[in-house]
């Protein structure tokens, strides 16, 4: 078991240089060089979000398999294969530029339908082998190693889109898309060394109605689910994914103070050390005082860390010889703190669901779950980029002190995080605690 744990956090490893290019700066940057509206970006997304969904008829299928492990591996190295495509769409379709962000939201999408095919296969695997007593420890440690991959893969993508030779092309995108793929297959192919105990099913096949309705029966499991869908949402709303910076944030560092990718990189590889720094923390935090209480403090501070953007301004500042746009010195403070609370929440929901489902139909209860969290996702997503675009083209603004439309998309996440997901937190433990 301890082989199978440790072969886990190094096929993440390879994950995580996978993961930083499609939630990192590289993906968003793209679209934007390749003249992508905010409402492409806020479409590409959704369909992250939204292609959850198809982890309940993909679960319905595995929870009759007795092994979840082929049908994972199948899927996953299809979906990983298709990051390829923004390689290859300007070589195949060089004279259709007005298509490329058609295809590449197409390809990408089919590409997320794949990983949620095995989706819930893979968190239920997870929630068998590892140990709830130190679930916290080791999800911790997971995500300590794995920004260690963040940190690696944002500057050497970083570097590749600075390279002089490649600006003012796409050229850089290739290489990056191309390598992204590649070290998203290792990922798949050392994870299938990992060891899958048999999948627990209920004693008699339960027909769809009862099958979907069977995690409901579990105690906090409806409110956990909706929980998380509340906060997926908030976190789209301004292109957060995973608990991550993302589309939005890294577009308005490039569009309004005019920085490098590899300075728009340093806001998502300040959050990457984040999590490094303090999941170790999180972890015991989570183990000693409970998933739930620590989320809800999380999700309390986190909107407060988010709020720096308020205060991005143009300018440098100077460090000796070095120059660097205040933007940037600010924001990317301010990321480590993110790192921190939205990290955070992401390994709480790791470990609330396990609470919350049992080995018996836990392949369907995880995609319920997901698929519920994703809905959220994809409505925040939609509304935050179709709100963006809008406020672009109008010229439109609340906030007279700030005037970017990201600022407006901040504000609406802050209120949204406590007006709405701090009450379902307080649901949430109320019914745990009463059962």
């Amino acid at each position: 078991m301890h082989r199978s744990l440790r072969l886990n956090i190094a096929a993440g490893f390879f994950g995580m240089l996978w993961i930083c290019v499609p939630l990192g700066s590289p993906l968003p940057l793209l679209m934007q060089a390749i003249e992508a509206s905010s409402a492409q970006l806020g479409l590409l997304s959704a369909a992250w979000q939204v292609t959850m969904l198809a982890q309940i008829p993909a679960a319905l299928f595995a929870q009759k398999l007795k092994r979840r492990k082929t049908l994972w591996a199948t899927v996953c190295l299809a979906h990983r294969l298709l990051w390829i495509a923004p390689a290859l769409i300007p070589i195949l379709f060089p004279q259709q530029r007005k298509l490329w962000p058609i295809l590449l939201i197409a390809c990408l999408s089919l590409s997320n339908l794949f990983a949620n095919l095995g989706t819930a296969s893979w968190s239920s695997w997870m929630a068998d082998i590892v140990p709830p007593a130190t679930a916290g420890h080791f999800w911790s440690f997971r995500q300590r190693i794995l920004s260690i991959g963040l940190i690696v893969g944002t500057a050497l993508y970083g570097w590749i889109l600075d390279r002089p030779q490649w600006q003012n092309s796409i050229i850089g995108f290739q290489w990056v898309f191309a390598l992204c793929a590649l070290f998203g297959m290792i990922d798949v192919l050392v994870h299938c060394l990992v060891h899958e105990p048999d999948q627990q099913t209920h004693d008699r096949p339960l027909g769809l109605s009862l099958a979907l309705q069977a995690p409901f029966q579990v105690p906090g499991f409806l409110q956990v689910s909706l929980l998380m869908a509340a906060w997926t949402a908030a976190q789209s709303f301004v292109g957060y994914t995973l608990g991550m910076p993302g589309f939005f944030s890294i577009v308005h560092l490039r569009e309004n103070f005019g920085v490098t990718y590899s300075q728009a990189s340093v806001v998502f590889l300040a959050a990457a050390v984040g999590g490094f720094l303090f999941s170790g923390k999180l972890g015991s935090w989570m183990d000693r005082s409970g998933a739930d209480a620590v989320f809800k403090r999380l999700v309390f501070w986190a909107p407060i860390s988010m709020a720096a953007w308020w205060f991005a301004m143009p300018g440098f500042w100077q460090f000796g010889d070095i120059r660097v746009p205040t933007s940037i010195a600010w924001m990317g403070i301010a990321a480590t703190a993110q790192g921190v609370f939205y990290g955070g929440t992401l390994l709480c929901q790791f470990r609330l669901t396990q609470m919350c489902t049992i080995p018996e139909g836990r392949t369907v209860a995880m995609a319920v779950h997901w698929s519920l969290a994703g809905i959220g996702g994809a409505i925040g997503a939609l509304c935050g980029g179709w709100l963006k675009g809008w406020l672009q083209s109008t010229g439109y603004s609340v906030l007279p002190a700030h005037r970017y439309p990201f600022d407006h998309l901040v504000a609406i996440h802050l209120l949204l995080a406590w007006t709405v997901v701090l009450p379902l937190c307080g649901w949430f433990q109320r019914s745990i605690r009463k059962n």
